[in-house]
């Protein structure tokens, strides 16, 4: 198969980009850092896209991925570079309140548990067997099993 070439004479590597095959078959977690790296292909020596075209592809692609994360600040950013404005939208920051809320609701839920792990002496009484961690901590700590997250 022969390379494309681009004009300033280097190889077009576009034409051996997997990402596209890969993609469909790859949890968001493994496309991320592929798309990160193809953007980082793309920049010079001076910070410069070289392809603006493609580069402006793969800024949607990231925003696409992670518009339904709780990845609040990076998508309203994403957003924002992708539309040319300054400033994200108001629903972006009643997003992110909403994630900040959840976040300390999960805190307070789980804060019992996690001040028990951060203690020596309880951390040297569990052993490799969850059922038995979980009878541990509840017979000396009166820690219940959690609520099933749906």
């Amino acid at each position: 198969m022969a390379s494309t070439e681009s004009a300033n004479g280097g190889i077009l590597l576009s034409e051996y980009d997997l990402i596209l095959k890969l993609a469909p078959h790859l949890d968001r977690h493994m496309i991320f850092p592929l798309l990160e790296f193809s953007a980082n292909q793309l920049v010079d020596e001076n910070g410069q896209a070289t392809d603006e075209q493609k580069a402006r592809e793969i800024t949607q692609a990231k925003y696409a991925l992670t518009k339904k994360t709780n990845m609040t600040d990076y998508v309203a950013n994403l957003y924002c570079e992708l539309q040319g404005l300054k400033e994200p939208p108001v629903e972006y920051s009643d997003r992110r309140q909403k994630v900040f809320a959840q976040l300390e609701k999960y805190e307070q839920e789980t804060g019992k548990i996690s001040e028990l792990l951060d203690r020596d002496d309880v951390v040297e009484k569990l052993r490799a067997d969850k059922v038995q961690n979980l009878e541990y901590l509840k017979r000396e700590h009166d820690v219940r099993r959690p609520r099933r997250c749906d």
